[in-house]
């Protein structure tokens, strides 16, 4: 099985930062964010294994696997301290990363990620690598989002072509257990990295139905928090324009605490998120 890793590098100089995408994504997600990154910055992103242009080799599939092959990776093209910003799957193995080699990482920028959170919805993640036609797909990819507008049928195209690669639904049902089965584990590297002291910002939308954000949870992780009204898993492309605000916010801050607001009334509290958390579309307020 081929164990290649698709990777890409922007810039020639300035701080090292690096990208890592969700469950079922790739690199290019990112699309939507890296032009507003503020520089000089030397952006990689990558295809997690079993996603993407990178091979099918995934090991067990367990988060701890592969945030070992991004070690390995990062290790042979001699990075280190990256600013390292991850959604969902990705800022879990960001949060493992940065637990088991901070060399590694100078801060953490997460989006929804996995091991903050209530726990990832079982029935999405077992059920995207079985699906089998455009329909059945967009339905489910639409969940990501509080408008399912946003997630039309070219996108779900892409996600169904990488899924026709011969093996890649194996792979990618494989990781799914994995993700699953490692909350405790993610969470245990949470608070290792909490304990660490490590810069840290976390976003999360807050209508989000796949892995809704964990109060509890937050409170002990600490950092700089923001929740995003009306949006759910996907608040970097749901509400792209504040979400590289604040990313470009935190960068420029070297990954220190900052909190922007516009001062707006608030908005309903959805039924993860406390009141506090809640600010109208545009707009951001601390969480936790």
């Amino acid at each position: 099985m081929d164990d290649a890793i698709a990777f890409r590098s922007q810039g020639t100089e300035g701080r090292p930062c690096l990208l890592l995408h969700g469950f079922g994504s790739d690199r290019l997600s990112w699309l939507g964010t890296t032009p507003f990154l503020p520089g000089p910055l030397i952006l990689h992103t990558l295809d997690l294994p079993g996603h993407g242009e990178s091979g099918l080799g995934v090991d067990d599939g367990t988060p701890l696997a592969l945030s070992r092959r991004i070690e390995a990776v990062l290790d042979m093209r001699g990075l280190s301290g990256l600013q390292i910003i991850g959604h969902s799957l990705g800022g879990g193995l960001a949060m493992m990363l940065a637990a088991r080699r901070p060399d590694l990482v100078s801060g953490l920028c997460l989006i929804a990620p996995a091991g903050l959170g209530m726990g990832v919805d079982r029935d999405f993640v077992t059920a995207l690598p079985r699906a089998a036609t455009l329909e059945d797909l967009t339905a489910l990819l639409q969940r990501l989002v509080v408008r399912p507008q946003l997630i039309g049928k070219q996108v779900a195209s892409r996600v169904l072509q990488q899924l026709s690669r011969d093996g890649a639904r194996a792979a990618l049902a494989r990781i799914g257990e994995g993700l699953l089965a490692a909350e405790a584990e993610m969470q245990q590297a949470a608070l290792k990295v909490a304990q660490g002291g490590i810069p840290r910002m976390v976003i999360w939308g807050a209508e989000d139905r796949i892995n809704p954000a964990s109060r509890n949870t937050l409170a002990v992780f600490g950092g700089d928090q923001h929740g995003i009204a009306d949006a759910g898993h996907l608040p970097h492309i749901e509400a792209a324009r504040l979400v590289n605000a604040l990313i470009a916010a935190y960068l420029k801050a070297d990954g220190a605490c900052r909190w922007l607001s516009s001062g707006a009334a608030p908005c309903r509290p959805s039924r993860m998120m406390p009141r506090s958390a809640c600010a109208p579309p545009g707009s951001t307020m601390a969480m936790g």
